[in-house]
């Protein structure tokens, strides 16, 4: 008998879009065992709009509390085998599910499999491959079908994992954990780390979601990114510490300080830009060897030229910063 899949469909005022959601899931060719939309403190008409369909999902209404809670809420009461996450603005090509089913029912130590996916708005196609123009973009590896070699140290280095597109059974997770409620931003490439540290991943590079673009705060979304990645590095260093070289890990932290307090020095607040320059600083000690393991001599620099930067403000900071950083690569 195949395994039972469970949908989980996270929601926060989305009266606009969930019915195209619920609908791309009924429409697949393999329907799901169930259809779980956690309703995370919706104050316009989402319940309303999802009432035609109370016969076809089960709905649950939560307090507000953000996505990963939203999710996990869908985890617990899940009766599936294998579970997928879908948006509720998102939507699934209809071969969505029967095709990761075939895979991991072909591959019976795969842990997870994610897929490719396009992005539109209101005036259509943005995006036609998001691994393909990720791929060029940010990963010096390629993207290839199948199971996904060193994909810890890959995620590391950026994520390439679109929470939409992912099937994963649920037993990894007593192992690998839930979402980290604690993270308001990229909280699933935090997860997926956690399983791909334990666990086999794989790649089906084809197109099985529809993500929707909308317009936003692009500042303020970057911000939120930069402090969860700096979070999900922090806890998975002291994790998994001996799955990468201390090296890896710092380089990676540093950079993603520096990032964060040049945007903040952007916006003008040189303090808070200041109080990240330190804990810049603070990290290139860090190591399995102990306190006093220091950093390349790059990452330092980097980590300096931030606490200068934030003393001299963005104005002076921005024609010294790039010579400096291009000098250290």
């Amino acid at each position: 008998m195949p395994p039972l899949i469970s949908v989980i469909i996270p929601v926060y005022n989305g009266e606009r879009y969930i019915g195209q959601a619920v609908r791309s899931v009924l429409a697949q060719t393999w329907l799901p065992h169930e259809i779980i939309v956690i309703d995370d403190g919706s104050t316009d008409k989402t319940r309303e709009t999802l009432e035609p369909f109370w016969g076809q999902i089960q709905y649950l209404f939560q307090p507000n509390q953000g996505p990963s809670a939203a999710r996990n809420a869908g985890i617990k009461v899940a009766q599936g085998d294998l579970i997928c996450f879908l948006d509720a603005d998102d939507l699934w090509t209809p071969e969505k599910l029967e095709v990761q089913l075939m895979f991991m029912q072909a591959n019976p130590e795969t842990a997870m499999v994610f897929a490719d996916h396009e992005e539109f708005n209101r005036e259509g196609l943005v995006l036609a491959s998001y691994l393909r123009e990720k791929r060029k973009a940010f990963l010096a590896f390629p993207v290839e079908p199948g199971t996904v070699d060193g994909a810890f140290g890959k995620l590391v280095i950026e994520n390439f994992i679109s929470t939409p597109t992912v099937m994963l059974r649920k037993c990894c997770l007593e192992r690998a954990g839930v979402f980290d409620e604690k993270i308001r931003s990229v909280e699933d490439r935090d997860l997926w780390m956690r399983i791909s540290a334990s666990f086999p991943i794989a790649c089906i590079p084809r197109i099985l979601c529809k993500r929707r673009m909308h317009g936003e705060n692009i500042s303020r979304k970057r911000e939120l990114t930069l402090q969860g990645r700096i979070r999900i590095l922090e806890n998975n260093w002291n994790r998994f510490p001996l799955l990468l070289s201390d090296q890896v890990w710092r380089a990676q932290l540093v950079e993603s300080y520096c990032h964060l307090g040049f945007l903040l020095l952007q916006q003008g607040r040189k303090r808070d830009a200041l109080r990240v320059g330190v804990k810049s600083l603070y990290s290139n000690l860090k190591g399995r060897r102990g306190w006093g393991a220091l950093a390349e001599p790059s990452s330092i620099v980097k980590s300096v030229g931030l606490v200068g930067a934030a003393l001299l403000g963005w104005n002076v900071s921005r024609v010294l910063w790039r010579p400096l950083k291009n000098a250290f690569r």
